[in-house]
């Protein structure tokens, strides 16, 4: 007769309806693990320390997008150029330098808290106790004081992890004390808040460190890409700190820019000041000197020859000093660009620069500035700041090259003026000795008035610039105090967690079935072989010694259930079937189904006899309680006669056992005999059914020795226990066609699993429903769908 043939499923894809269905069954692991997510995502609420961020809006007039408004009248007036890049200015407002003198000015580096069982709380808003550095505040090192107030005194005690902890001093409010390399005063209770004894801790943070670290914690951007708007972010566990931190670094920035532009009217003038008050001195000298003169001498006024030598020189002399003092100018502008590291903008004390050469240091300036504010928040081997010292060397070299032409320029003007004033002074030397003296005098007195005047222009000139210096910047939106914050927020933590935990439970539910490499269902087992599986056996705690026939339990529905179809499976069959039982391996269960299939086949008078052939390892005549001293292996030596070796199992109607007997050195050789051969025959003649128990196909070759006298091979699988990769050898050797049928039973499934419950949940005996609807059995139900 053909054998059925099962479906042979080798699609490795996995089947979302059967994932499904197994998300489903575990309906209570996912329960719990939502409880749990829930309870974990309410405690990091509770123990997160919220981030608060504040924003404001700042305006920046850059020249280079056309944008802002126009300029007023003084700032029409300024000698001094200034433009800005919106994106160097973003850097800026987060450099180091900005952010130490925030921190500083405002004692962002103290913090305070109010010791707790758990966590401490931050106090911001009115302390319950001060501290101040009586040291340097910007050098300030990295303290944490754990104080404590008792009987008007506070005990201080310094935290820290690199030196000894137990650091301890006491003193008064008010008192000042040293740590280290630094001195602080602490003040309790603070004004406006309530003494008493209570615990505190208060940390110090360096002013330099502090401000790096606050950097991150800075966001710029700009509102839009044609704007010159910048949106300032700053975020805080402390929703007041963000704003007073935020407002602080914005007047802290506009202080900086204005700052930087009043630099050079402040030289300019503080050199004006001191060369106008010199020349101030020397007139007075001069006209003091001349009244002497005209006393001495005798005389009121000079001839006209005299008069008229004195103007010519006096014209001379003052074409001479433009001249000189053009060329001094230009030797300035040289020092200055020769020397990388002065100080800029550049401003000429003494004379005017032509418009050209302006432009050119106008370029020069530009390109300082933006490599000086790049530089606070660039390392030197940036290729931004190369491309930017290259744009400076270039520009450089340009001026210096235009200044070298223009020198020799102003050089022959200088020769051809003082040419014309020894030519006059050589008229001079005809005058009368009393006039030459005056005409010196005078001639002096001119030059000095007029060098006066000059720089009392320059004054007024860098008085007006100094007026018309505003700052550009304007702080259109001012930081805020956020209502709520930003991280974390509750809807995200709780989703977060959930899916978390969702996914985690996932992922072990797809490892537990997916990649189990045991077996876990039948069609796992079909997707190896090509053959039936005539029965599927619960896995049986109790009872399972018991051979009664007449117990309504699930285990003797399946035993009959295998009974029947193993009927149909020898459909065709003449005499007395021979039936083999094995496995892949030792433990699968095949002793256990042996004795109850051959207990279920005695019905209807039926004889049948079990035969212990696993001579390696004999198992069933212990589960079946009966001796195997005497058996197969003396029949085979010629100890014992077939009818002394065949016993009755007792408390079963017509259900017998021939024992292995003694374990053999040569177990293959005693089954591939003669005398084995006729073992079988004899027993074909007396009983039935011939069940035989023999050893795992996996691991020996016992049972494709008698292949030829088997009318039927039953290869037991176990659930969770037969490994995927040993079923691969058992199904080889069933396609080499070693046995004439076969069948696979499916043992040991488990009760209350995901398989057992999809297949045969809807099937029991009433009986069974009333003994096992006990809390123990819910327990033991509801722990399946956990584990």
């Amino acid at each position: 007769m053909n054998q059925h043939k099962a479906t042979n499923n080798r699609n490795p894809v996995i089947d979302l309806n059967d994932l499904f269905q197994k998300i489903t069954f575990h309906w209570p692991l996912y329960l719990l693990v939502i409880i749990a997510a829930v309870t974990a995502a309410m405690l990091y609420l509770k123990y997160k320390k919220p981030i608060y961020m504040s924003t404001a809006k700042l305006y920046l007039k850059d020249e280079k997008k056309g944008g802002g408004e126009e300029m007023d009248a003084l700032k029409s007036l300024t000698m001094f150029n200034s433009s800005k890049n919106i994106e160097n200015e973003m850097e800026v407002l987060k450099s180091p330098i900005l952010l130490e003198k925030v921190i500083a000015n405002n004692g962002f580096n103290l913090r305070y808290y109010v010791k707790g069982t758990v966590s401490n709380e931050e106090v911001y808003n009115h302390p319950p106790l001060t501290i101040r550095v009586l040291s340097d505040p910007s050098k300030v090192g990295n303290y944490i004081f754990d104080v404590t107030t008792a009987n008007g005194e506070l005990r201080i005690k310094r935290i820290s992890d690199t030196i000894d902890s137990s650091t301890q001093l006491t003193v008064r409010s008010g008192e000042p004390f040293a740590i280290a390399k630094d001195k602080f005063v602490i003040t309790y209770p603070a004004p406006g808040s309530e003494g008493g004894s209570r615990n505190f801790r208060i940390r110090v943070d360096s002013v330099m460190e502090f401000a790096y670290d606050k950097i991150d914690e800075i966001g710029t951007a700009l509102v839009n890409r044609d704007a010159t708007v910048i949106l300032v972010s700053f975020k805080d566990p402390i929703p007041e700190r963000t704003a007073d931190f935020l407002n602080a670094l914005l007047d802290a920035y506009n202080g900086y820019t204005l700052d930087d532009k009043n630099k050079v009217t402040f030289k300019t003038v503080d050199f004006l000041t001191v060369r106008i008050d010199s020349l101030k001195e020397e007139l007075g000298l001069l006209e003091q000197q001349e009244e002497s003169f005209k006393i001495q001498r005798g005389i009121t006024d000079i001839d006209a020859s005299s008069k008229l030598a004195l103007e010519q020189v006096k014209d001379a002399d003052i074409r001479l000093s433009e001249a000189n003092m053009q060329l001094s100018v230009f030797n300035q502008v040289e020092n200055y660009i020769s020397n990388p590291s002065s100080d800029y903008p550049f401003a000429p004390m003494l004379g005017n620069v032509d418009q050209t050469l302006t432009a050119m240091i106008n370029r020069y300036e530009e390109a300082l500035r933006e490599k000086k504010r790049l530089s606070l928040s660039l390392k030197p081997t940036s290729d931004i700041l190369k491309n930017v010292e290259s744009q400076i060397t270039d520009t450089r070299q340009t001026i210096k090259d235009y200044i070298a032409g223009y020198k020799r320029n102003a050089g022959v003007v200088q020769k051809k003026t003082q040419d014309k004033v020894n030519q006059i002074q050589q008229k001079i030397a005809n005058i009368p000795t009393y006039a030459k003296e005056y005409i010196n005098i005078k001639r002096q007195q001119g030059v000095k008035e007029n060098l006066y005047l000059y720089l009392l222009k320059k004054k007024e000139e860098a008085a007006v610039a100094y007026a018309s210096n505003v700052v550009d910047n304007k702080v259109i939106a001012p930081a805020f105090i956020p209502d709520k914050p930003i991280s974390p927020r509750k809807t995200i933590v709780f989703v977060g967690f959930v899916a978390v935990g969702l996914i985690l439970t996932s992922a072990y539910i797809y490892l537990k079935y997916f990649l189990n490499p045991r077996v876990l269902s039948k069609k796992e087992i079909e997707q190896v072989f090509d053959l039936p599986v005539i029965a599927e056996i619960y896995q049986q705690e109790e009872g399972a010694r018991d051979m009664s026939l007449q117990n309504k339990s699930v285990l003797v529905e399946q035993i009959f259930n295998m009974r029947t179809n193993l009927k149909f499976l020898l459909t065709g069959q003449t005499g007395t079937p021979t039936i083999l039982l094995t496995s892949s391996i030792s433990g699968e269960g095949k002793t256990f189904l042996s004795a109850h299939l051959g207990n279920a086949l005695t019905v209807s008078n039926k004889r049948v006899v079990l035969l212990e052939l696993d001579l390696r390892k004999p198992k069933l005549s212990q589960f079946l309680g009966m001796d195997n001293s005497v058996g197969v292996t003396n029949y085979i030596i010629g100890n014992k006669t077939i009818d002394e070796i065949i016993k009755k199992v007792p408390h079963t109607d017509g259900l017998y056992l021939v024992s292995s007997g003694p374990i053999p050195p040569n177990p293959i050789e005693l089954i591939e005999g003669q005398r084995m051969a006729d073992l079988l025959d004899r027993l074909k003649e007396e009983f039935d059914f011939v069940i035989i128990d023999m050893s795992p196909i996996g691991i020996v070759s016992d049972a494709k020795s008698i292949a030829q006298q088997i009318d039927c091979a039953l290869f037991v699988v176990r659930y969770n226990f037969t490994h995927k990769s040993k079923l691969i050898p058992v199904s080889e050797n069933i396609r080499k066609g070693f046995f004439k049928k076969t069948g696979i039973i499916f043992n040991g499934i488990e009760q209350d699993t995901f398989y057992p419950y999809y297949y045969y949940d809807h099937y029991s005996y009433t009986e069974n429903k009333r003994n096992n609807n006990t809390w123990a059995s819910l327990v033991k139900k509801i722990k399946q769908r956990i584990a």
